[in-house]
């Protein structure tokens, strides 16, 4: 696990991969429907399924207090606490949590965690620094350390092999940003391009193969869609707006918006193709962090 600065400096971009190893395991592997919500204060979590826009409840239970971070893979879950270091993983297949380990050692200070389909990136955008490693089987196996990453990252997203991540640079009236995107697999990230952009694309959620961004404008939010497997295919496109979500949650086909008061809406992205469903009443208030698989 990420117990420590990583200290050996690492070749970037990753080492190249076979052009259809992304593709191979995306598409021999089941899709996770499985969706945790967390509540930070008081430990409160719930898990269901979200599949083709549908919600099931699956079950209740209490986890520690704390955790600041979540991702999940195609059957794996991290929880992570950015101020003390505690963290678990465990197996997360169709809407249930098992853990399997515990930590109390892993680094301070991570700003981003990250899954794909088998592995999951920690990052910290204040000084560079990295981890990769796989997140199969209920495990994390750490297999690459960075220092030597790009610094100001403030928001990254993975499909089910593609990595995603966006940099805010000038002033609040005239943003403009950088997006850097590649592949995220085998417990690897291997960059594989970079997008200037003349405005700021907002925050990253992905599903499987698609990619959801969402920028401030006013009272409202701007959604824009891309297409996201292999380490290509970004390149948003304008689609509409809504009202301000606190927090949007991902599964391999759908998307659950959410607002702190337990207003929600769900919806479905594939394929590069968005598609509104609908509002899902009667949702608990309060969570603070929102995993799904992918």
């Amino acid at each position: 696990m990420p117990r420590s600065r990583p200290r050996r400096p690492p070749c970037w971009p990753g080492p190249p991969s076979p052009a259809n190893a992304a593709s191979t395991y995306c598409n021999s592997t089941t899709p996770s429907s499985s969706i945790l919500f967390y509540r930070a204060d008081n430990g409160e979590t719930g898990t269901g399924t979200l599949s083709a826009g549908h919600w099931r409840y699956k079950g209740g239970f209490t986890l520690p207090t704390g955790y600041t971070h979540a991702a999940a893979s195609r059957d794996s879950l991290v929880l992570y606490n950015a101020d003390t270091g505690a963290g678990e993983v465990g197996t997360f297949k169709n809407g249930t949590y098992s853990r399997t380990q515990t930590y109390d050692d892993f680094s301070t200070g991570w700003t981003s965690v990250e899954a794909s389909g088998d592995s999951v990136l920690f990052y910290n955008g204040d000084t560079g620094a990295g981890v990769t490693g796989t997140l199969k089987n209920g495990r994390y196996q750490e297999v690459r350390t960075y220092d030597n990453f790009s610094t100001g990252w403030s928001t990254m997203a993975s499909s089910c092999d593609t990595l995603v991540a966006a940099a805010r640079h000038g002033s609040g009236d005239f943003p403009w940003s950088n997006l850097g995107y590649g592949t995220l697999k085998n417990g690897v990230y291997s960059d594989k391009g970079a997008i200037p952009r003349d405005d700021f694309l907002g925050e990253l959620t992905a599903t499987k193969d698609s990619m959801l961004a969402l920028s401030r404008s006013g009272g409202e939010l701007q959604f824009r869609v891309s297409n996201a497997t292999n380490g290509s295919g970004i390149n948003f496109r304008e689609i509409g707006t809504s009202g301000i979500w606190d927090q949007v949650g991902r599964t391999p086909d759908s998307l659950f918006f959410y607002k702190t008061d337990g207003t929600a809406w769900i919806s479905t992205l594939s394929g590069g193709n968005y598609r509104n469903v609908g509002a899902l009443p009667e949702v608990s208030s309060g969570w603070s962090l929102i995993a799904g698989g992918v």
